[in-house]
């Protein structure tokens, strides 16, 4: 072999090298980012996501109607502690999620995603992915995905953890439909994985490229078919999984996430301003006339 051939040989592994280190960095970015959110009614994958440097909160995003079938006012969110020898520490920290019995989630009006911005500070600190990591329509449209394009998935399927640190358990699978635009008129589109309760929330990402991730949705549902069969003396149903998991598209849970946001600002305003207090600039008027003084 002479010395050309080493030369691109060594060129290939090196590229091969760089692009697997790319591939686990931005698998990484989202691992670190992705929780267990745990009730005994019902058990999902959520992830936060942080807005920008003027708002310091995190926000957990997941599917809706995982909160919206606990009862009570907290759920558990399952975090982990990385130890000085490299191993990690599970963490189960309780979150607020009702008031007097008033969800203090938002739900997109119109689909299964919800946003909570966690006002108390986490017993850990964990990364969030930047708003940016979630595609909008103009960033999944450059990212040219298509049908049959790769994807990847981080869930709790049936509660199942990968350790007990209570990391989620990461699957490939493809775009089984194309993530049609624009995504009022398709919200949802399918991956060619088999889902299972506790999947809902997941995201579903794939590499942005950069080293770093794009999601392109959550996890909402299972795709099923039911068969029937009648007999003289016996009525029978089954629902057979497809193996489709129906995701919902990402520029919705942007859309959650400022809505969450515009709710926190308004509950801070109107904490800042209670009835019979002055507003900013504002100087309560006497009620004594001039000359007068009011009796003590």
């Amino acid at each position: 072999m002479n010395r050309t051939h080493l030369t691109l040989l060594a060129l290939i592994v090196s590229l091969f090298i760089a692009r697997a280190a790319a591939a686990g960095d931005f698998a990484s970015e989202m691992l670190d980012a992705t929780f267990k959110l745990s009730h005994p009614d019902s058990t999902a994958t959520c992830f936060l996501v942080r807005r920008d440097d003027s708002d310091k909160g995190r926000y957990l995003v997941t599917a809706a109607h995982t909160l919206e079938k606990t009862k009570g006012e907290t759920v558990i969110l399952v975090l982990r502690k990385a130890k000085p020898d490299g191993s990690f520490e599970r963490v189960e920290h309780k979150i607020q999620v009702r008031r007097e019995n008033k969800p203090l989630w938002v739900r997109h009006e119109k689909q299964d995603a919800a946003a909570l911005r966690l006002v108390e500070p986490l017993p850990v600190n964990v990364p969030a992915l930047p708003m940016t990591a979630l595609a909008d329509e103009a960033k999944l449209k450059a990212a040219r995905v298509h049908i049959c394009s790769s994807l990847f998935v981080l869930t709790f399927p049936q509660r199942f953890e990968a350790n007990p640190a209570g990391f989620p358990v990461a699957r490939q699978g493809i775009f089984a439909s194309p993530p049609l635009l624009p995504a009022a008129a398709h919200p949802t589109f399918h991956g060619d994985f088999t889902t299972f309760a506790g999947d809902s929330g997941g995201p579903v990402f794939i590499d942005g490229g950069d080293q770093h991730p794009i999601v392109v949705g959550i996890v909402i549902a299972q795709s099923n078919i039911d068969e029937r069969s009648k007999s003289e003396y016996e009525e029978r149903m089954v629902r057979r999984p497809l193996g489709l998991g129906i995701i919902l598209h990402a520029s919705y849970l942007r859309e959650t996430v400022e809505a969450a946001a515009k709710r926190f600002e308004k509950e801070q305003e109107a904490k800042a301003t209670k009835p019979g207090e002055n507003k900013p600039g504002e100087t309560k008027p006497s009620d004594t006339k001039p000359g007068e003084t009011k009796p003590k």
